[in-house]
């Protein structure tokens, strides 16, 4: 068993080591200002920047050195909240880490253990032979005791385990700290959760919202987004519409995708092109835009034919 925990130690050691490099690499590529932007200065919209702000995720290095697969381990974090940071993220000419692809086995170290293997079995058979032959001459007894010889450990072999008995001591303390840390349980509510910090549910592979005491709009959506002045977008058969927090319909199934509601606008995608509506379903910026982000401080960013531009309420763009 101790051997097996040296191996896991050590396996973890040289995976954070590759993680640190991969993550070095992934920096070195942007400039220290792209890097230093908060996620709200990145257009990514409020309920989305307090979620990972609760995950200590503040800045566009925090993201950046993030892979997809990452950011689906944070909790109450939806497929839609990854569309709207990949778009932020993309109108600052940045992205997420991508997936290190899974090395393939290797056959010629595979056959060199094989050949190691049998060398030791072939060896293992040979001492096994001699210690035979000799135990016909009285030999074998000076064998063992010779063997024997060579297991006690050396002087400096000695030194070394005195000296590592310490750190030795020293795991079971840092094993109670990282489980202290982990068993550190959230704050136990008093009273329902406001509707803009509703959690999202599933049940049987449906999502609904809890107000952190009960369920409060039913587990029946294949995909749900968090609340924002007062509407929520959610995901039936592969449509997006808006329902209030009584769960009644207020804008149709009808968008392929439907971020929250920002500033009194909500960026919508429909014939694969991207514009914003008003809470009223009207169309205030027309389906022209191949990306487009959340409005933020009186303004969005929008792509088109292939360049980032700022927008307005009113429809005015300025090209970056």
């Amino acid at each position: 068993m101790a051997n097996n925990k040296r191996y896991y130690h050590r396996n973890n050691k040289n995976k954070g080591a590759k993680q640190q490099v991969d993550t070095a690499v992934v920096v070195e590529q942007y400039s220290s200002e792209q890097l230093s932007r908060t996620t709200a200065e990145l257009g990514i919209s409020e309920s989305v920047c307090e979620l990972l702000a609760k995950n200590h995720i503040e800045t566009a290095a925090d993201l950046v050195v993030r892979t997809e697969k990452d950011m689906y381990r944070v909790q109450g974090f939806g497929k839609k909240m990854l569309f709207e940071i990949r778009e932020a993220l993309r109108a600052a000419d940045m992205e997420l880490r991508k997936e290190e692809p899974k090395a393939k086995p290797n056959n010629a170290a595979q056959n060199t253990q094989k050949q190691n293997a049998q060398k030791q079995q072939q060896g293992a058979q040979a001492v096994q032979e001699e210690e035979a032959r000799s135990s016909k001459f009285g030999l074998a007894d000076r064998k063992a005791d010779a063997k024997q010889k060579q297991q006690q450990p050396a002087p400096k072999q000695q030194a070394v385990q005195k000296q590592q008995q310490p750190q030795q001591k020293q795991q079971p303390a840092q094993k109670q700290q990282q489980a202290r840390t982990q068993s550190a349980k959230p704050e136990k509510l008093t009273s329902p959760l406001p509707i803009e910090s509703w959690r999202k549910v599933m049940k049987g592979g449906k999502w609904g919202y809890s107000d952190g005491f009960k369920i409060v709009i039913p587990t029946m959506y294949d995909e749900v987004f968090c609340f924002k002045e007062g509407l929520a977008s959610v995901e039936i058969d592969g449509k997006c519409g808006y329902i209030d927090d009584k769960n009644n319909v207020v804008i149709p199934f009808e968008y392929e995708t439907a971020m929250s509601f920002s500033e009194g606008y909500a960026m919508v995608v429909k014939g694969d092109k991207c514009g914003y509506i008003n809470k009223n379903n009207e169309v205030v910026i027309p389906f022209v835009y191949a990306a487009a982000t959340p409005f933020e401080g009186g303004e969005a960013k929008v792509k088109k034919d292939g360049k980032w531009a700022t927008l307005t309420p009113d429809g005015k763009l300025v090209w970056i």
